[in-house]
């Protein structure tokens, strides 16, 4: 089968990469334009074409996808399927018709749960134990097509969405094959989704991570792990005494339940500080922060931040 693969940051490059190695013959990979990377100015080639590169294959970046030339460069190629995981740009419908067997996209959740931009950090907040990944056939609606096959995965209670996502691009990229299997052979089944089981995955902004200490642990512990490693679920110290806040990102958490015998403490006071790391009061008991990331610097366990700054019982972490 001739396939165009679209796709642009590391999740992608596992289909990529079992594509590749298929017996299907991928005639464009098309990915984002290059950008620059964290402080450097420089632009960057996205991991797909770093990985494309490598493998030889053809390499499109439009700016945007939907221009007529663009359009007409796809028809050229004339793919039976184009394969899009995260690739960043909203498909037209002059796209999405164009392959014999329409655009096929691996999707990061079970869906219809969690649709949209950020299916694996709101799966992770919301305190999802099980998800997996869903091949669906894209319609102008995000998300919103008929289903060809999903896989499920539990999920481990301190699981990041790092992590997790690591997990489900290997997992897209085995549905993916398995999928295309299935097109090619004419066995594959077309399942409408149901509209009442829907929900959202909005793209992440940087103040979804603010932690809110008047909140259960387990809400607080799911929010940074589901914003773990970026965009960061964060607060700021408050020493006692003083108006000075100095933000930290907190990137590693433990969820502790509070002795019955010890003193009532206001949520986000620090009660204790110990060999596992900061023990701060929840609305319903207290979460261990052990990792950290100071403002511009590294990340690192609990104890080495403490070293290098006073912080004592009593002191807050405010919102």
């Amino acid at each position: 089968m001739n396939v165009v693969f679209m796709g642009t940051p590391e999740f992608a490059v596992p289909s990529l990469c079992s594509l590749a190695r298929s017996t299907h013959k991928i005639t464009a990979v098309v990915t984002q334009p290059d950008r620059p990377k964290g402080r450097s100015k420089i632009p960057s080639p996205s991991p797909v074409k770093e990985k494309a590169q490598e493998l030889g294959l053809k390499i499109l970046q439009p700016v945007n996808i939907n221009d007529e030339t663009v359009v007409k460069h796809l028809q050229d190629l004339s793919p039976e399927c184009i394969v899009v995981v995260a690739f960043g740009q909203f498909l037209s419908n002059a796209i999405l018709h164009l392959p014999r067997y329409r655009c096929l996209n691996i999707h990061a959740s079970l869906l219809p749960k969690y649709r949209g931009a950020a299916p694996i950090n709101w799966s992770i907040m919301h305190g999802e134990t099980v998800t997996g990944v869903t091949a669906v056939v894209m319609t102008a609606r995000m998300d919103a097509g008929d289903i060809l096959a999903q896989k499920t995965t539990p999920l481990s209670p301190d699981e990041n969405a790092g992590e997790l996502e690591k997990r489900l691009s290997v997992m897209g990229a085995e549905l993916l094959i398995d999928t295309l299997r299935l097109i090619e052979t004419g066995t594959a089944t077309y399942t409408q989704q149901n509209e009442h089981g829907v929900s959202f995955a909005p793209k992440l902004k940087k103040e979804h991570g603010l932690i809110l200490w008047r909140q259960e642990t387990q809400k607080i512990h799911n929010l940074v792990r589901g914003m773990t490693p970026s965009p960061g679920a964060y607060a700021y110290f408050l020493k006692s005494g003083s108006k000075e806040k100095i933000r930290i990102i907190i990137q590693k958490t433990q969820i502790h339940n509070a002795p019955e015998t010890k003193p009532f403490l206001d949520p986000g006071m620090i009660g204790e500080i110990t060999p596992c790391g900061i023990h701060v009061a929840t609305l319903n008991g207290t979460i261990c922060i052990t990792q950290v990331q100071p403002e511009g610097k590294r990340p690192m366990d609990a104890q080495e931040y403490l070293r290098g700054h006073t912080i004592t019982v009593g002191d807050m972490l405010v919102s």
